[in-house]
Formats: structure tokens, C-alpha cells, sequence
């Protein structure tokens, strides 16, 4: 089955006669020339990236030890699988500046410069496949490729090439607590022997830091060729990001690209979102004049029904107040019936042990009365007893007040999906906010 075999270093590789049967080396010399053109006209676009997250318990005997690291438990669908726990969707728009992939919440004016794990705060993330992690294994001067062979899929003849990234050479980093660690994998690059398209990158991590909790990491990309504004961009159809912990938990994220759209490079590099329409940059914004008390009752009715079946934390919400909010002890309106809080949903979650039940949480940050925008910060508490009967969490990690302009709603059902429709009705706390 395999042809050829031998280490191949990119700068040593002869070309062929184009005539003879493909040559491995001349394969991955000109199919890397064509890749990294393709990268370099990534930074011209920005696109909507869903990230699904999906978590698994492993099943274990009463008083057996969590399973070994070792263990390659990945494999769906066998005998002795994981049990399902819980899965969630987040969706971001992410771009590419300076090798560097940077995101922003999805419709934001700009993007945000800290890192994606600080923009989620929630669960495992993970960067590279919009570009960085085919520029990490291309870029490297440290990396050599090992051609292992061929295959037919499709009716297309596929070239592996084996790589192997030391950690004194490796980009790819692990994050324990505030700092990034380096760390050695390996992993092959599948292309195409006739058309030099890129098929397959796949990796797995040949030792994590012991400082993390993770134990096993690997990932697999595939790639397609869709076409954004008329140019082929070079972005995987889906990439997984599998991670094993030392207490034998897993976790698999699922990321896909969409809505891709030519990005201007006069706008690359705008930072924090402002409230101001992007559509239309004449908009209005009000300033309320003094503080907004703290601890006026509002109750809000969404506007737009939130399905679980598509929904995904960064999409925006919107909900109606239902009833004037007024300056305490006076008749003077702060927040008029009818106006319209935005803000955007921070999680949208199926948990699915110990009982099954549907988290939702949103976070507001202005208000829409008749064109003109105003900023605003309110709490929910949903229901406390609800949480104790689920299990659920439902505050932020480490708690504190960067979680507080924030509600969190359950829904206890076996459905596999859930719509909370428009209309739903909500009571919230306003937050002290001052006019900036």
C-alpha cells in the first residue's frame, strides 16, 4: 500500500518531470507554497466561528480509581463509552492580525484584544483553527516532514506527511493559571498528490505540562475549499479539539466557520465594542444624567424566541420593559415603558446529569428608546430552589462583581431542545451605572 517513504526537509526537495507519477517531495513543496499564499489572505476576512462543546463523565465501578491517562477512551459509539453530561454553544467572530487570531462577539464594532479565554471565562477554548495552527507546523524551520505513504479516498490519491514539533521549537501553548506553556506534538498533514489542496491536519500532544489538569490533547481539521467574496479561503469545514482530564473527564469542542466577509484593514484593528448602531454611525446616545439607583425593579419580555436548538452565547437578545421604571419616591420615568434593553446571551447550556435541564443566561448593557441608546446594567437571580434541585451552578467562576450584570434562567426538561418564547417575562435589579 505505501510507495514511498524518507524524511523530507523543504529547502533540500528536487522537482520532478511532470510526467512521471507524483513525486512526495514535489507534492509538499508546491502544495506548501500554495498553503501558505492561501494563509496569507486570511487577515482580509473576518467570520463567525461556533464552537460546540460537548462533556463526558467516564463510567467507573464504586470506589475504582478515575481511569488512566493512557487510556485512549475517544472512540464514540463503543462499548463502555463515556456517559454524556452536559454540552454548550458559543459563537464568536474571529479575524487573523499579526499571526495572531483575535475575536470579538458577533455584530461588535470592534474587535477585543485580550485573549479568547478571557472573553469566554467559561470551560475550555481553544485558538489555531483559523489558520494558526497550519502556520505553527509550516512556519517552523524547526519542523521536518517524513512522507508515510498513500491512499485512495473518494477517488482522490492521498500523501501523508508525518511531522514531529519539539517544545523548545512549538507554538502551541497550554495555559496554566496566568502563564502559557510550550508544548511537543506530532501529527500529519494530508494532501491532495493532484490538486495540492490541503485535505487533513490532524495532532495530538505528546506531553502536556504536569502543572494543568489536562492529560491528553489532540485535534483534527478538515478542510474544504469555500469560496468568501469570489477568493478561496483556507478554513477547515470542522476541526475537533479533544481533551482528557486527570480525573477522567472529557471534553470535545467542535468548531465551524460561516458568514465569512472581506474585512477591511483600515478597521482591523479597532478595540471594545461601542454601543452605537454599526449599521448606521448617525445613531443617538443618550446619557442618563446622574447614577442609575441601584436595586430598581424591572421586568423585561423578550422580544425574539431563544432556541436551543441554534442558539449560542455571544448571539444578541433583546427584551421590551414592560412597565416605567421610576425615580424612587417621585413620578419622574428613569427607564420609559416600551424601551428596548439589548444586550447579548453569555451562555446557553443542556446539561444533562444529575437532571436534565437547559441553562440560559444573559447579560444586558443598553437600553433603545426610540433610536436613542442609553448604557444599563441589571441582575436576575432566577430561582434559587430550582438550582438546588438540579445541581445547577449558576454563577460565574470565582463569582465576583464581573459576573453580576448578569441573569440566569433553568428550565428542568427531558426535550432535547428548548424555545423560550418571545414574550417571556423576566424580573431584574438595576446596577449603578454612570453615564461615561
Amino acid at each position: 500500500m505505501w510507495r514511498r517513504r524518507g524524511w523530507l526537509v523543504l529547502p533540500a526537495l528536487v522537482l520532478v518531470s511532470p510526467c512521471r507519477a507524483a513525486d512526495p517531495g514535489d507534492v509538499l513543496q508546491r502544495a506548501s507554497a500554495r498553503l501558505q499564499a492561501a494563509l496569507g489572505n486570511l487577515p482580509k476576512y473576518a467570520c463567525i466561528e461556533t464552537v460546540e462543546r460537548q462533556f463526558f463523565e467516564p463510567i467507573s465501578e464504586p470506589g475504582a480509581s478515575a481511569p488512566s491517562c493512557t487510556q485512549d477512551r475517544s472512540a464514540e459509539g463503543r462499548s463502555g463509552a463515556d456517559i454524556p453530561e452536559a454540552t454548550d454553544r458559543l459563537r464568536l467572530e474571529v479575524t487573523l492580525s499579526e499571526g495572531r487570531e483575535i475575536y470579538s462577539w458577533p455584530g461588535a464594532t470592534r474587535f477585543d484584544p485580550r485573549d479568547v479565554g478571557d472573553i469566554i471565562r467559561r470551560g475550555p477554548i481553544g485558538t489555531g483553527s483559523f489558520g494558526t495552527h497550519l502556520l505553527a507546523v509550516l512556519n517552523n524551520p524547526g519542523v521536518q516532514f517524513h512522507f508515510t505513504g498513500q491512499e485512495t479516498k473518494d477517488g482522490r490519491t492521498l500523501f501523508e506527511y508525518r511531522f514531529v514539533i519539539a517544545r523548545e521549537v512549538s507554538r502551541y501553548r497550554v495555559r496554566v493559571g496566568a502563564s502559557w506553556l510550550p508544548v511537543a506534538y506530532e501529527g500529519s498533514l494530508w494532501l491532495d498528490a493532484d490538486s495540492l489542496e490541503l485535505k487533513r491536519l490532524n495532532f495530538r500532544a505528546r506531553q502536556v505540562p504536569s502543572d494543568t489538569s489536562i492529560c491528553r490533547l489532540d485535534a483534527d481539521l478538515d478542510y474544504g475549499n469555500p469560496s468568501v467574496a469570489g477568493t478561496d479561503v483556507l478554513l477547515p469545514t470542522e476541526s475537533q479539539l479533544r481533551m482528557q482530564l486527570k480525573s477522567g473527564r472529557r471534553m470535545k469542542n467542535i468548531t465551524t466557520f460561516s458568514a465569512c466577509r472581506v474585512y477591511q484593514a483600515e478597521s482591523a484593528l479597532l478595540f471594545d465594542e461601542n454601543p452605537a448602531s454599526q449599521d448606521n454611525p448617525n445613531t443617538r446616545i443618550v446619557r442618563v444624567p446622574t447614577a442609575l439607583p441601584l436595586g430598581l425593579p424591572v421586568v423585561l419580555a423578550l422580544t425574539v424566541p431563544i432556541d436551543t436548538a441554534t442558539a449560542a452565547a455571544g448571539d444578541q437578545v433583546a427584551a421590551k420593559v414592560v412597565e416605567a421604571v421610576r425615580q424612587p419616591g417621585t413620578d419622574i420615568p428613569l427607564i420609559p415603558s416600551g424601551a428596548i434593553a439589548l444586550g447579548r446571551l453569555t451562555r446557553v447550556e443542556h446539561h444533562l446529569l444529575p437532571s436534565p435541564y437547559f441553562l440560559i443566561a444573559i447579560s444586558f448593557n443598553r437600553l433603545d428608546w426610540q433610536g436613542a441608546f442609553a448604557p444599563f446594567a441589571a441582575h436576575a437571580e432566577g430561582s434559587a430552589g430550582l438550582a438546588r434541585e438540579l445541581g445547577a451552578s449558576v454563577s460565574g467562576p470565582g463569582g465576583g462583581v464581573g459576573y453580576w450584570n448578569e441573569g440566569t434562567f433553568l428550565f428542568s426538561t427531558g426535550k432535547d431542545h428548548y424555545v423560550v418564547p418571545v414574550g417571556y417575562r423576566s424580573k431584574w435589579m438595576t446596577l449603578a451605572i454612570r453615564s461615561r
